[in-house]
């Protein structure tokens, strides 16, 4: 049984609780609006993601440009490729999380994988949620320069390190697109078209222009 000095001073620790600034990089109102804007889009990327592995920030923007835990990391989704951004999270002291997958389809999928019926419970779920995580997800974070207190500065940084990572409200140039084409040359033309969103002949040309035995 609860006393009355007990009861007093649990209801100074939840008074204390309620009062107290929510954890992480950014205020709520900011967090809100940023679930709200980006949560469940999908975008062009302008960088190359690494898998998460066992790092726990495979992939940092910064105001220095991307970097990446592990540079010998496979590259899980290249430049230009469309991914959909599952969940913003603010658990960081200078940063804010974005959850990435392949699609969105990908990402309903690991959610019924991660919390399956009681009766259908599987005891191998673990290696299988890790392995589908590694080859469909990736984590990303937005390194912070400005402090919470000042907001207006926050929302234009991480706007800005948003417009690095992704294309928000633009399209890849041409220039762009021919140079990834030669990054990726490799690649058949079949995924070289599904990359770049060109035709077959306009990828041919471009391939065919830096052809050491094309003429000048």
């Amino acid at each position: 049984m609860v006393n009355a000095r007990s009861g007093r001073a649990l209801a100074l620790l939840a008074a204390m609780l309620l009062t107290a600034s929510p954890a992480g990089a950014i205020k709520r109102d900011l967090f809100k609006d940023l679930r709200a804007e980006y949560e469940g889009m999908t975008f062009q990327l302008r960088v190359d993601l690494r898998r998460a592995d066992a790092a726990t920030a495979p992939n940092v923007m910064s105001a220095a440009g991307v970097g990446y835990a592990r540079e010998r990391s496979p590259v899980l989704f290249h430049r230009l490729q469309r991914v959909y951004i599952d969940r913003v999270t603010n658990d960081g002291k200078r940063s804010i999380g974005l959850t990435i997958y392949r699609n969105a389809g990908q990402a309903d999928q690991y959610r019924a994988l991660a919390i399956p019926p009681p009766a259908l419970a599987n005891p191998n779920a673990g290696g299988t949620l890790a392995a589908f995580a590694q080859t469909d997800s990736t984590e990303v974070l937005l390194e912070l320069q400005a402090p919470k207190s000042e907001t207006g500065a926050q929302r234009q940084e991480i706007e800005t390190l948003l417009r690095r990572l992704f294309y928000v409200a633009s399209e890849p140039t041409r220039e762009e697109l021919e140079e990834v084409v030669l990054m990726h040359r490799g690649k058949s033309m079949g995924q070289l078209q599904a990359l770049t969103g060109l035709e077959v002949q306009q990828i041919r040309e471009i391939l065919e222009r830096a052809s050491p035995d094309s003429p000048d």
